[in-house]
């Protein structure tokens, strides 16, 4: 199950982070807020490596590379899971979800690639909007509803 859902700026600046549960305390904000920042990290690693990998290859593969934007598991706790995913304008979007489901079964790759497909869809609809300045925080409340509907269905 999704925990929460972090779109995250070029300079690495939070413009969305949402979560879902009943317990909206600091505490529990601030525990979002330092998983997403902790996977930052493992993000740009990640990236840098891609991007190495990519110089030294020929441009059949970096061409097959550049277009998957799913990085995967980027690291996981005892109790969370953190994925990643980079746009080709270099936003980054993070998935936070608990180690297990409900359900005791794992959570399937091919779920959390869809999920983060799907937040990129609802990303890109979001900063059409005419009134929305590119590099600014994004509070739409239509944003939200949709991010928090498909954490609750999706993953």
């Amino acid at each position: 199950m999704a925990v929460c859902v972090a779109v995250i700026g070029k300079d690495n600046s939070p413009l969305y982070i949402g979560g879902i549960g009943n317990d909206t305390s600091t505490d529990n904000e601030l525990s979002r807020q330092w998983l997403v920042h902790t996977a930052l990290d493992a993000l740009e690693e990640r990236l840098s490596t891609t991007n190495t990998s990519n110089t030294n290859s020929s441009a059949n593969t970096a061409r097959t590379d550049l277009r998957d934007l799913y990085l995967g598991l980027l690291y996981s706790t005892d109790t969370h899971k953190i994925y990643g995913y980079v746009t080709n304008t270099r936003i980054k979007l993070v998935l936070v979800t608990s180690s297990t489901s409900p359900s005791g079964s794992n959570i399937r790759d091919a779920e959390v690639r869809t999920a983060l497909r799907r937040l990129h869809a609802l990303y890109a609809d979001a900063i059409c909007n005419p009134f929305h300045l590119p590099g600014d925080q994004i509070t739409s409340q239509k944003f939200d509803k949709q991010v928090k509907s498909l954490m609750l269905n999706n993953v």
